[in-house]
């Protein structure tokens, strides 16, 4: 391969592949500075620290894409991949050095729709020149990724101002939710949210056949790791890649047709039972007794009903000891007695279709913080119109 130099440094490049889940191989190679300088190797890091002034950095950052950019189109094969560029701050700071990259790269041979610039989350400083050079990256066809989003203070305002294409999960993220299975629904809930903005979502760090699995229940997009490959010269293709991942994935299957089979038993018992309890209800039976084939439920944790405009009447049924009694700190959840939950989704889907039962999607209570879902029905009782409703809990991960 072609020997690149600058500034007294010699610069190499490895690749490591970045993996579609869904598509089942790899879609683009993240470009990675191997340097040396006097035949010391270099982490890139280090390469950078030998130039101080943003100037010099966006030299070294021009040189370090040209040299990434040749040697990607020399291994590039017949399926259309991305190359994902690190750029340093200092390249986007001032919109004439942003230009000088796309001049640079499509120089080198590079069609910028083919490109992926990365840039920290966590170094930037966002004001009108760096959004103005971030949009002629755009518009000059370059994708945009945020890197390492989940470091330090990350800041969901920035990602929003610079609208990426991507954002790029820091390892810290996947090693909490490996740690403590409630951070496992924080990343799910951070994945959709980046969806909501409209990016595609990467994890990185995927070290483990357990770190593929927690990837692939947060419904991100793509991973990247040392399971999949780590970086070479000439990295891993998808002939060695995929079955790895292809086993994972046969992994979680079964452990989702379990699961979601479990799932199902419980929330038909609970639908016959709710809709038993509704018609003892509708023919005179006093709530509490009403309540019994619910409350009798292992996974039902209240009953409790609400009149016609969502207010509730008299206190929740609670099948057995609730938190808020148990533990004081809850104490000020535990009476709901004239609550309102006419802005709950629960509440309005029923009295939009009185009779129909609703299942709301999960959401943490307020009555005790835990995640449940609630079953709901527009009933009359009297000749009004109520709405029974009953909280289930939501099964914890490997319950």
């Amino acid at each position: 391969m072609t020997t690149f130099e600058h500034a007294g440094l010699t610069l190499g490049s490895h690749f490591q592949p970045i993996y579609s889940l869904a598509h089942r191989r790899s879609i683009g190679m993240e470009a990675l500075l191997r340097a040396e300088q006097d035949n010391i190797s270099l982490s890139p890091s280090e390469a950078f620290y030998t130039v101080v002034s943003p100037e010099r950095r966006h030299q070294l950052d021009l040189a370090s894409c040209r040299a990434h950019v040749s040697r990607f189109l020399q291994m590039a094969g017949d399926k259309p991949r991305w190359l994902f560029l690190n750029i340093d701050a200092a390249s986007l700071s001032r919109p004439e050095r942003a230009m000088a990259l796309v001049n640079s790269i499509r120089e080198a041979g590079m069609d910028p729709n083919r490109v992926v610039l990365e840039v920290l989350e966590h170094v930037l400083e966002v004001d009108e020149a760096l959004i103005e050079g971030v949009n002629l990256l755009k518009n000059n066809g370059f994708l945009i990724a945020i890197d390492d989003f989940g470091v330090g203070h990350s800041n969901l305002d920035r990602v929003c101002q610079l609208e990426p294409n991507m954002v790029k999960f820091d390892r810290h993220l996947l090693r909490n939710a490996a740690a403590q299975p409630r951070s496992r629904g924080l990343l799910s809930r951070l994945v959709r949210l980046m969806h909501e903005i409209g990016a595609l979502v990467v994890i990185e760090g995927i070290e483990t056949e357990s770190d593929v699995l927690i990837a692939m229940e947060s419904g991100c997009d793509l991973i990247q790791g040392f399971f999949i490959a780590k970086p070479a010269d000439a990295p891993s293709g998808d002939d060695s890649i995929t079955p790895r991942i292809d086993h994972s994935w046969e992994e979680l299957t079964a452990k989702s047709l379990l699961t979601r089979k479990l799932t199902r038993r419980q929330i038909e018992l609970a639908r016959q039972s709710f809709v038993q309890s509704a018609i003892s209800l509708m023919q005179g039976t006093p709530f509490d007794m009403a309540a019994k084939p619910m409350l009798s439920l292992p996974d039902v944790i209240r009953c409790f009903l609400l009149d016609s405009e969502g207010r509730q009447i008299g206190r929740n049924l609670n099948s057995r000891q609730s938190p808020a009694a148990a533990n004081p700190k809850f104490a000020p959840l535990a009476d709901t007695t004239g609550a309102v939950w006419s802005r709950r989704s629960y509440f309005q889907h029923a009295v939009d279709q009185p009779g129909v039962l609703y299942m709301s999607e999960p959401y943490l209570s307020m009555t005790d913080p835990r995640s449940c879902v609630t079953l709901s029905m527009a009933i009359e009782i009297d000749e009004a119109m109520h709405v029974l409703c009953a909280d289930v809990l939501v099964p914890k991960h490997g319950r």
